[in-house]
């Protein structure tokens, strides 16, 4: 009975070894395979599922946003330049939505792609 309290906490200790020595990984961040492994984190954790606190954070940001955005609109149409504004932002924003959104997309396809061919590989070894 001694013997499997004195496992667990031996396996309880290593656990909590490398937990400290992940949260010491994330927190340096400063060489190149930290930087890559902590970035490749926050675009994983974006297609969580959401917690009410991320919600909330997410509700007060965009209210902020828009009521900036609604500030600047205003100034921008007493001043009579509405539509050059509109048009500058067309300009220049929209093309690199554009490029944005065709990488985005490119990326998304070549990793769908990768996904089927490594189970057709699985598949074919299986079969053989």
């Amino acid at each position: 009975m001694g013997s499997a309290s004195l496992q667990d906490l031996m396996t309880n200790h290593r656990n909590q070894d490398r937990w400290l020595k992940d949260i010491e990984a994330r927190q340096r961040n400063i060489v190149f395979p930290d930087t890559t492994r902590n970035s490749s984190r926050f675009w994983q954790n974006l297609g969580t599922i959401p917690s009410a606190t991320s919600w909330t954070g997410l509700l007060i940001l965009a209210v902020f946003y828009f009521t900036l955005l609604a500030a600047f609109l205003c100034i921008i149409f007493r001043s009579g330049k509405l539509l050059s504004f509109i048009l500058a932002t067309l300009l220049i924003g929209g093309p690199i939505f554009a490029g944005i959104a065709w990488a985005t997309r490119r990326t998304l396809r070549n990793l769908q792609n990768a996904g089927r061919s490594q189970k057709r590989r699985t598949s074919a070894r299986v079969t053989v």
